[in-house]
């Protein structure tokens, strides 16, 4: 019966036909990511694509969460607008970043702060530090996801030492603009988080975005000068003009990248004070050392400091977020400690600067 025999061939066939689209899809499917180059991608990213957005950012310290989120406007490759939505005080105020300059408008007592940071296009320094990362931590591709209806690759950061996640991105698929972020204290909790709300790529935006002409009635201040950081460490020591103290005890993976002398603006002092800058970081994490001996105290603008003691000292410190800065005084210095750590940690360090 030709019927039954089409019959009993049909599920032979269906099989072949199977086995056929299983080895195509084999064949067909695509490589394992590699989160490496991914990163290296992402840190280009903003320089070939242009977009609008909204994200939020939520910083966490041990007492309490705070919250910005902000409208954004980039052209590539280097200008970007910041405008603040919220929270209240930070309302209507706006940030435009040109290159290595970075004018900040105080839209409540209308005034535009400029400041020039060279290492906002120090392409070396990115580079060194993108291989410092590698050297700390293990790049991990942690799956797919979606952000702003775009689809996303997720990576997460290892510390190589202490088998920690440190941070974890959220990679746009098409782009490698980072669409998310967390980061994480050394206990594990989350640190910070931006993320994304809203995204579109889009080269039509009008130049006017981007001016820096001081609206009506608004006046212009020099924010702090900073310097191209050295790597000559020893002759950036030397012009501090005072005799600096380093600290002993670092994280592991932290090393001292680079100096500076800046002059950073103190309320009675003309010119600013002249202040030593030691940069030790691991990649991802960084800490600052500021030291100065002009008696000039650490500026913790909005934020109200907490009291502690360590050792001999009184000190002050405030956390927000991931970051900590911690101050005190001692041998005629003034010294204050910035850094993505931990307050235990900052004392720690703190307490190896002057043995």
């Amino acid at each position: 019966m030709p019927f039954a025999k089409h019959a009993r061939s049909a599920p032979i066939a269906a099989l072949a036909l199977l086995a056929a689209v299983a080895s195509h899809a084999r064949i067909a499917s695509p490589a394992p990511l590699d989160p490496t180059a991914l990163l290296r991608a992402s840190i280009d990213a903003p320089k070939s694509v242009s977009y609008v957005g909204q994200f939020e950012t939520v910083r966490f310290s041990s007492s309490h969460a705070v919250a910005t989120i902000v409208k954004v406007e980039h052209r590539s490759p280097e200008e970007t607008r910041r405008w603040y939505v919220a929270p209240d005080a930070l309302y209507g105020d706006y940030v435009i970043q040109r290159g290595t300059a970075v004018y900040e408008f105080d839209t409540k007592h209308d005034k535009v702060t400029v400041t020039h940071n060279p290492l906002l296009d120090d392409q070396v320094a990115t580079a060194d530090n993108f291989d410092r990362v590698l050297e700390n931590y293990r790049a991990i591709d942690d799956g797919p996801g979606m952000i702003a209806e775009h689809p996303t690759d997720s990576i997460e950061l290892v510390n190589k030492y202490t088998g920690e996640r440190a941070i974890r991105v959220w990679l746009d698929a098409k782009t490698h603009l980072v669409l998310k972020k967390e980061e994480y204290h050394g206990n594990g909790a989350v640190a910070s988080q931006t993320l994304f709300d809203d995204l579109r790529y889009t080269s039509s935006i009008p130049e006017a975005v981007f001016s820096t002409a001081l609206p009506g009635g608004f006046s212009e201040e020099n924010g702090t000068e900073l310097s191209m950081p050295s790597t000559d460490i020893d002759r950036t020591i030397k012009d501090a003009g005072f005799k600096p103290y380093t600290p002993k005890d670092l994280p592991q993976g932290f090393v001292l990248t680079s100096s500076a002398v800046d002059t950073v603006p103190q309320s009675g002092a003309s010119g600013g004070v002249r202040t030593l800058h030691l940069l030790y970081a691991d990649g991802l994490r960084s800490i600052s050392l500021f030291e100065n001996s002009n008696g000039a105290s650490a500026d913790f603008g909005n934020f109200r400091p907490k009291s502690i003691r360590f050792e001999d000292h009184d000190a002050s410190y405030v956390e927000e977020g991931p970051t900590t800065l911690l101050t005190w005084k001692e041998h005629g210095l003034h010294f204050a400690l910035v850094g993505d750590l931990l307050l235990p940690e900052l004392v720690a360090i703190a307490k190896s600067v002057v043995p």
